[in-house]
């Protein structure tokens, strides 16, 4: 059987953030983009710029764990910078 290759943790967190959001905040736009890098990728690093539409770093992250489903968990918060992961 062919090994699937699995997101590794290490290389997500060197690497700059695959998507950003800014002053649109989580536009529909952005949902729909970040549900397919989820089903693509299984781990997406979201930074939220300096001009999104939030107070606070965990007002931003509880806004998007309500629109996300369930199937999604996260890994790791750093500032500004929010790692996902979908759940198996």
């Amino acid at each position: 059987m062919p090994k699937v290759h699995q997101p590794n943790l290490r290389n997500i967190r060197s690497e700059s953030s695959n998507l950003q959001v800014g002053k649109n905040g989580l536009s529909e736009s952005f949902l729909i983009e970040l549900s397919n890098r989820l089903k693509k990728e299984k781990i997406v690093k979201i930074k939220f710029l300096k001009n999104a539409p939030y107070n606070t770093r965990q007002e931003a992250i509880t806004i998007l764990k309500t629109v996300l489903n369930r199937n999604t968990e996260v890994v790791e918060k750093r500032g500004w910078t929010v790692i996902l992961k979908k759940k198996d």
